[in-house]
C-alpha cells in the first residue's frame, strides 16, 4: 500500500474503469451536493498542505490496473485538472494531456472497455471544451454521447466545476497534482491477516470500519471478475443509502456511518455475538461479501414493503435516530425478508412484537441474536415460533409480552390485534399495559370486548399523551380517595409519572376495576359534573386520614407533582416541583383559614406564606418591619401544637426596645409572650387557634 499523489498516479500506473464497475454518477443533479462538498472540502485542505482523499482499489491485469473502488473520486479529479489547465492557459493544459499518454496504448485513464465513453473521455481531454455547451458545440460531439450516462454525467460534472470555480481560494493545478493523495491499495498484493496502517478517507479523518474491512473481503475472492462484480455492488450498496428517499438531506459522512453499522448488523446476524467495536483484521475472517449482499438485498427490499412503511428503521442505520441502538426491530424485519414469506402481515406482527420489546428495553441483544438464528429456518409463523418450546424463544419473550402474543394469536383477527397494538403504543403504557390486559379478563379469559369497554372508560380519566397538567385531573385523585381505594395514595404518592400510576393500579387492582365501571355511560363532557357527584358524596365516616385532601383543593393542587413527604416536626409535607419548595399540610391549612378570616391585608400586615421545611405562615408590616410567624408543629403523640414568633427587622435596637415595651404592657395577660434569646425574637404557645385570633386582632389595631 503505497500514499501517492495525482502527478504519480497519472505518471506511473494505468487505470482502467472495467465494464462491471457502476458508471461515473458524481455529476448528475442527484449527486450535486456531494460534489460540490468534495471540491470545497478538497480546496480548502490543499491551502492548508497535503490532503488525503481515500483509497483507489484496483487489481493487476498485465500492465493495467482495473479500478475496483474510487472511481468517482478519480474521476472528478481528471475532470477538474482538465478545467483548471485549460483556464490557466494552452502550456498548462498541454502538459496535462501529456501525462494522459492519450495516444499510447497504456493511457493513463481509459475506459477502454466501454469504446463509447472512452471515446467520449479521451476526445474531450484533448479539447479545451469546459463545460456541456461548449462540449455540444465539438466537430467530434456525436449525438449518442447524450445517451451515454457516464458522457452526460462528466458533462454536468463540468457544469458544476464551471459554476464554482470563482469561489476556489486553492485550486490550481500545481496544488491538485502535487497535494492531493490517494492510499493505492492493490488487492493482489494485500494478505487479508496483515495490519493495514490505514488512517484517513476522503474527509481527512480516520478510515471507516467498513472502508477497512472492504479490501480483506475483497481479498477472500479468489476470481478476479467477481472481484470486479462485488467492487461494483459495493458501490451500489453505498449508492442506496446516498438515495434522498432514505438519505433526506443527510450529511456524506452519515453515508459512512450506515455502512459502518451494516457491517456491524451483518456480523452480529451471522455470529449471534455482540460487535460494538468492529476489529476489520479479525472480524473478516467472520463474514463474507455473500453474507453482506445478502443483508444489503435486504434491507432494499424491505424499503420496498408496505410502501416504505419500515424505511424509519433503515434510516436509524445512518445514527442519528434515538432509542433501539442495536437495531432490534430492523433486525427481526430482515430476517423476515431473508425468510422469503412475504406476508405483509407477518412483517406487521414482527414490529409490532419487537418495538415494543424495544419501548421496555426488555431485550439482551444476544439472547435476540440466537432467537432470530432459530427463527431464520424455523417452519411457521412469528407467533408460532414465540409460543413453541423453544428455549431461545422464551429467553426473548416472555411474562406479559408472552401474554398477549398468546392474546393475538388467539384471536386469529387482524383487526383485533391492531387494537393491542395501538393501545401499547399509547404513551401513558409505553408497551407495559398488564393491569389492563387484566381487567379485560372475565373468568380468566381475555375478552376484546371488556378490553374495549374498559379501555374507553379509562381514557375518559387518563390522557395519553404527559401535558404540563398530568396524565389526569386532581378531581380524579379526589374521586379516588373518596372511593377509599386500599393503598391510595401509595406510600407519599398520589401519582404523577406513569410508573406511579401503574404501581398504584397494581396495588389496588381489584378496586379501580369497580372505579371505572363506573363510567360506561358517561359522556367524556360529564366527567368533571360525575367526579364532583363522587366527591360531594363523599363520608369521612370511617374516618380517613387523606379526607382533607378532598376537601380543600389547594393542597394536591399545591404539590404539583403529588408527591409528599413526612417529617416528625411537622406531619406531612407538600412538595412542590420535585422537593424544591416544601410546605406542610398543616400549615397550608392555616395559612387559606386565615386568607379566608382575613383576606390578603389587614391594617397594613400582609397574610403570607414561607415556603421552606420549617414552613409557616406569617403576617408582615412593611411599614414598622413586624413579623409574626404563625405554624403548626407536631408532637410525637401525633397531635399538633402552635407556635408563633414574634420579630422586627431592619430597625436600630432603641426602637426596638421601645416597641418591645410597648408590646409587652398592652398585649393581653392571657398571650403569655416570652424573649427567647436563642431565637432573637418573642415566642408563644397558645393552646388553641381562637388565641392566635386575638393575638392578630389586638397586634394590628395596636400598630395601625
Amino acid at each position: 500500500m503505497d500514499k501517492l499523489n495525482i502527478r504519480t498516479l497519472l505518471n506511473e500506473y494505468s487505470f482502467v474503469v472495467p465494464e462491471i464497475q457502476r458508471e461515473y454518477v458524481w455529476g448528475n443533479k442527484a449527486n450535486e451536493l456531494v460534489i460540490s462538498q468534495f471540491l470545497k472540502d478538497i480546496d480548502n485542505k490543499v491551502g492548508k498542505g497535503e490532503t488525503n482523499i481515500g483509497f483507489l482499489y484496483s487489481y493487476k491485469s498485465g500492465e493495467e490496473h482495473y479500478l475496483i473502488d474510487g472511481q468517482q473520486r478519480y474521476t472528478t479529479l481528471i475532470l477538474l485538472l482538465h478545467y483548471i489547465t485549460v483556464k490557466e492557459g494552452a502550456g498548462m493544459h498541454d502538459d496535462y494531456i501529456k501525462m494522459h499518454r492519450l495516444d499510447s496504448a497504456l493511457s493513463a485513464f481509459a475506459y477502454r472497455v466501454r469504446s463509447q465513453t472512452d471515446s467520449f473521455l479521451k476526445n474531450l481531454l484533448k479539447s479545451s471544451a469546459i463545460n456541456s455547451k461548449t462540449i455540444k458545440q465539438q466537430k467530434w460531439f456525436k449525438s449518442v454521447y447524450e445517451d451515454d450516462v457516464t458522457a452526460h454525467s462528466m458533462m454536468d460534472a463540468l457544469d458544476i466545476i464551471d459554476g464554482l470555480y470563482g469561489t476556489f481560494s486553492n485550486l490550481n493545478s500545481a496544488n491538485i497534482l502535487s497535494k492531493v493523495l490517494f492510499w493505492y491499495f492493490d488487492v493482489d498484493k494485500t494478505s487479508q491477516g496483515e495490519e493495514l496502517y490505514i488512517t484517513m478517507n476522503s474527509r481527512g479523518e480516520k478510515l471507516t470500519d467498513s472502508e477497512q474491512i472492504k479490501p480483506r473481503l475483497l481479498n477472500k475472492v479468489e476470481n478476479a471478475i467477481e472481484k470486479e462484480t462485488y467492487g461494483k455492488k459495493w458501490d451500489n450498496w453505498e449508492e442506496f443509502f446516498f438515495d434522498n428517499r432514505i438519505r433526506k438531506g443527510r450529511t456524506i459522512e452519515s453515508i459512512d456511518t450506515a455502512m459502518n453499522n451494516v457491517i456491524r448488523l451483518v456480523l452480529e446476524l451471522v455470529t449471534c455475538g455482540e460487535h460494538d467495536k468492529i476489529k476489520p483484521i479479525e472480524d473478516a475472517n467472520h463474514i463474507s461479501l455473500d453474507d453482506v449482499e445478502q443483508y444489503m438485498l435486504s434491507i432494499e427490499n424491505l424499503s420496498t414493503i408496505s410502501e416504505g412503511r419500515y424505511c424509519t428503521e433503515i434510516e436509524r442505520l445512518y445514527g442519528d435516530k434515538d432509542g433501539d441502538g442495536n437495531f432490534i426491530v430492523l433486525k427481526a424485519l430482515l430476517t423476515e425478508t431473508i425468510r422469503n414469506r412475504n406476508n405483509w402481515r407477518e412483517f406487521e406482527r414482527i414490529y409490532q412484537t419487537m418495538i415494543n420489546h424495544v419501548r421496555r428495553n426488555k431485550i439482551k441483544n444476544v439472547d435476540f441474536l440466537k432467537f432470530l438464528k432459530e427463527y431464520s429456518t424455523f417452519n411457521g409463523s412469528f407467533y408460532d415460533f414465540i409460543l413453541s418450546n423453544s428455549d431461545n424463544a422464551r429467553q426473548v419473550v416472555n411474562g406479559h409480552e408472552l401474554d398477549k402474543v398468546q392474546i393475538c394469536s388467539d384471536a386469529n383477527d387482524y383487526d383485533k390485534e391492531k387494537e393491542i397494538w395501538e393501545e401499547q403504543s399509547n404513551e401513558f403504557w409505553n408497551g407495559e399495559m398488564k393491569v389492563l390486559i387484566s381487567w379485560s379478563r372475565c373468568d380468566e379469559f381475555f375478552s376484546f370486548e371488556e378490553f374495549i369497554r374498559i379501555r374507553s372508560n379509562f381514557h375518559k380519566l387518563f390522557k395519553s399523551k404527559f401535558e404540563k397538567e398530568d396524565w389526569t385531573t386532581d378531581k380524579v385523585r379526589q374521586a379516588l380517595i373518596a372511593c377509599r381505594l386500599p393503598k391510595y395514595p401509595l406510600g407519599d404518592k398520589f401519582g404523577y409519572s406513569r410508573d406511579e400510576w401503574k404501581e398504584i393500579f397494581s396495588k389496588n387492582s381489584h378496586e379501580m376495576l369497580v372505579f371505572l365501571n363506573n363510567f360506561d355511560d358517561i359522556k367524556r363532557e360529564d366527567i368533571p359534573s360525575f367526579l364532583d357527584t363522587i366527591i360531594y358524596n363523599y363520608n369521612e365516616k370511617p374516618e380517613n386520614p387523606w379526607a382533607q385532601f378532598v376537601k380543600y383543593d389547594y393542597l394536591l393542587n399545591y404539590c404539583n407533582t403529588k408527591h409528599l413527604y413526612w417529617n416528625d416536626n411537622y406531619g406531612w409535607i407538600l412538595v412542590q416541583n420535585s422537593w424544591a419548595r416544601p410546605y406542610s399540610v398543616k400549615n397550608m391549612r392555616l395559612y387559606y383559614d386565615l386568607k379566608q378570616k382575613y383576606g390578603d391585608v389587614i391594617n397594613e400586615w400582609k397574610i403570607l406564606k414561607y415556603v421552606s421545611r420549617k414552613s409557616c405562615v406569617y403576617l408582615q408590616n412593611d411599614k414598622l418591619q413586624l413579623f409574626i410567624d404563625i405554624r403548626y408543629l407536631r408532637k410525637p403523640d401525633d397531635t399538633y401544637y402552635l407556635k408563633v414568633d414574634f420579630s422586627q427587622r431592619n430597625v436600630d435596637a432603641e426602637y426596638y426596645e421601645n416597641l418591645k415595651h410597648d408590646l409587652l404592657h398592652y398585649i393581653p395577660s392571657d398571650i403569655a409572650m416570652r424573649w427567647n434569646d436563642e431565637d432573637g425574637r418573642y415566642v408563644w404557645y397558645p393552646e388553641k387557634i381562637d388565641a392566635v385570633h386575638s393575638f392578630i386582632s389586638f397586634i394590628t389595631q395596636f400598630t395601625n
